[in-house]
């Protein structure tokens, strides 16, 4: 089971990476408009950010000496995302997510966001191994 885990958490890290690289600029639009980093911050992250979510979805399924600390980056970075949704929603901030796409005009975010990060936390922690004497994935 936490080998599917694995593979489907790298899936939706490895897609939702994509359109974030092939379209900075938007990405940085949609940054922003979270209205939560200091503007000169913005670009960095925009820049930063969709590599980190391609390289930990590759480690997480073709770097099993990386394994664990993709997998610690994931659940981070979901627990970051899940955050800022929550407070953006709180605050009243109608706004793209950004998860998966970078349109302007793309779906709002709403409470089924924080679901289904609640979802892929769950499976991010079914993903960890648990046997006994197994390390970085490997028995």
């Amino acid at each position: 089971m936490a080998l599917i885990l694995r593979w489907a958490l790298a899936a939706v890290f490895f897609a939702a990476a994509l359109p974030k690289i092939y379209s900075p600029h938007d990405f940085a639009v949609a940054v922003f408009r979270y209205q939560m980093l200091p503007y000169a911050l913005v670009n960095a992250v925009a820049l930063f950010l969709p590599w980190l979510e391609l390289l930990c979805a590759i480690a997480l399924v073709a770097a099993p000496r990386w394994r664990e600390a993709a997998l610690t980056m994931i659940l981070g970075l979901l627990i970051v995302f899940t955050a800022a949704i929550a407070i953006n929603l709180y605050r009243g901030i109608d706004t793209a997510c950004g998860c998966f796409t970078v349109k302007p005009g793309a779906r709002h975010m709403g409470w089924w966001n924080l679901g289904r990060n609640a979802l892929l936390i769950l499976a991010g922690l079914g993903a960890w191994p648990h046997r006994r004497g197994e390390v970085n994935g490997r028995p």
